[in-house]
């Protein structure tokens, strides 16, 4: 067994120092002068105590309005959201209004809101968003700088908005933790996840891998498995490390509605391609036999120093990792919570893996 922990840890470590690789080598933006047209792509369904605020922010966009285009997919809301989107048309010459009249057992979730806006969009690059999100006057801008003529997909930062606590900041620690691999994997061309909530790519990327085919029976998925759906076409991808990129969004998540979320981002892991299981495979793995090391070490079976140098090839390449993704936008101060999320990631990831691997989860609405 100690042989195997080793190993198991030294690859951990050797992946997250090739992702912190491609964190400092990663540069902000392109220096294109190409000035690209966007197709703006939100799916909403019962957003309207959202949509005023995200149409708001899209009205402010510093982007010429003649070069983008906002879609809203009206997903059978029963609130307020066809009145707000009516009335906002008077607001936003660029605004079109689509509606999904009926359900679709081939595309679940948000694919078939999508999926509606994507058929009638007139540009080349959509730029996906949510409804509950803010980003930046300059968003747009940051987009178009991004995608020179050989980049296909430009991906950039969330935050979570929300009340100002410990449970907040650590949520948004572990987010930038996701994130920091994330803007690893894209400077190696070998996207591993992404969010809907801050996300362009070109259509003709879309097109080549069949859309959501193969993956529309699928709750969630719209944003990451499209995303290693589209790898093998994808020429370059880039993550937008610039704050002016930032699209924070709305966190009113109960408990609950938190713990089915966990458990629906891991369901995931049966639909992934092999090199994202094994990757998974590894990190539960090793975070399973770390836990089993702790156990053995209290009951005196297991070596100190062992246990020390598997600690410290899990946390120095951990902490060099986020700390510099934290460091490139803006965010150092996270940084103080790291000691506390080591402590508590842990048994949370080993929780939520096997939940989601044999757990249910209530999906939204």
């Amino acid at each position: 067994m100690n042989t195997i922990i080793t190993v198991l840890a030294g690859l951990y470590a050797a992946i997250l120092l090739f992702f912190w690789l491609g964190n400092i080598f990663s540069k902000n933006n392109s220096k294109t002068k190409v000035k690209n047209k966007f197709s703006v792509i939100i799916a909403a369904r019962n957003e309207a105590n959202n949509l005023p605020h995200l149409l708001l922010k899209l009205k402010e966009q510093s982007y010429p309005t003649e070069d983008f285009e906002i879609i809203v997919a009206n997903d059978r809301s029963t609130d307020d959201t066809a009145k707000i989107l009516e009335n906002w048309q008077n607001k936003l010459t660029n605004l079109k209004i689509v509606t999904v009249q009926k359900n679709d057992e081939h595309l679940v979730g948000k694919k078939k809101a999508l999926q509606t806006a994507i058929e009638v969009a007139k540009y080349n690059i959509f730029a996906f968003t949510d409804a509950d999100c803010l980003p930046g006057s300059h968003w747009l801008q940051e987009l178009n700088r991004a995608f020179d003529e050989k980049t296909d997909l430009v991906a950039g930062y969330s935050p979570l908005l929300g009340k100002q606590n410990l449970v907040y900041k650590l949520k948004n620690l572990e987010r930038a933790a996701i994130f920091a691999v994330t803007a690893g994997s894209f400077f190696w061309n070998w996207g591993i996840t992404c969010t809907g909530r801050n996300l362009a790519y070109r259509r003709d990327i879309f097109q080549k891998s069949g859309g959501f085919r193969g993956i529309g029976k699928i709750r969630s998925g719209d944003d990451d498995l499209m995303l290693l759906k589209m790898r093998k076409y994808i020429r370059k991808m880039r993550f937008m490390f610039a704050s002016a990129a930032t699209v924070p969004a709305k966190d009113n998540t109960s408990s609950q509605a938190q713990i089915n979320l966990e458990t629906r981002r891991a369901s995931k892991f049966q639909y992934y391609p092999a090199d994202i299981k094994l990757l998974a495979l590894l990190v539960f793995i090793f975070y399973l036999g770390l836990s089993v090391s702790f156990i053995l070490l209290l009951l005196g079976n297991f070596s100190l120093k062992l246990f020390f140098l598997l600690l410290i090839l899990k946390i120095i390449p951990e902490f060099m990792l986020i700390s510099t993704f934290l460091i490139k936008i803006g965010r150092l101060k996270l940084i103080s919570l790291f000691p506390l999320a080591e402590l508590l990631y842990l048994p949370y990831f080993i929780f939520f893996a096997l939940k989601g691997t044999w757990g249910k989860y209530r999906w939204k609405n």
